[in-house]
């Protein structure tokens, strides 16, 4: 299914949580390094207190700024050393797509989108089975702000996963 974009330099996997994006990057795409703003609040939690656990309760506005640069920086590491990349966030607006494809620009790099939009009931039962749950007004508000991707946008290619 995801043979025409096996060679693009930054395959982007989005959806609301519990869409399935993070198992279908480690089933499809496990070769691909994989970034993922959710892990990266979990290193810099333990880094910066000790060992301690994140939970959805510690999510706090003001370190999003770093989460960001971090991602940034590390997209920028592995683009700059040709390495493919997948990135594994929600994205579920154009703007929160543009830095991806202004890098894949920067970067001369194909980008493809993956876009994973199962029934809200779905996202909501499959949220509930994951080790950190986000609380289901999360889901529902980020379900009600989804834009659908268009090529438009400057993606190389899109796929729709249901």
């Amino acid at each position: 299914m995801f043979e025409q974009i096996i060679n693009y330099g930054i395959v982007l996997v989005l959806g609301n949580y519990g869409a399935g994006k993070s198992s279908l990057a480690a089933e499809a795409f496990p070769e691909r390094m994989r970034i993922n703003r959710h892990e990266i609040r979990h290193g810099l939690k333990e880094m910066t207190e000790y060992g301690a656990r994140w939970t959805p309760e510690d999510w706090n506005e003001d370190h999003e700024g770093l989460v960001k640069h971090i991602e940034y920086d590390i997209i920028c590491h592995y683009l700059e050393r040709d390495k493919k990349i997948l990135v594994d966030n929600t994205s579920v607006t154009k703007k929160s797509r543009k830095r991806y494809i202004d890098l894949a620009k920067k970067y001369r790099k194909k980008i493809a989108c993956i876009f994973l939009n199962p029934d809200i009931s779905v996202l909501i039962k499959q949220n509930r089975m994951r080790q950190y749950p986000v609380p289901d007004r999360i889901i529902v508000d980020l379900y009600s702000k989804t834009e659908v991707p268009d090529k438009s946008e400057g993606f190389d290619t899109l796929l729709f996963v249901n």
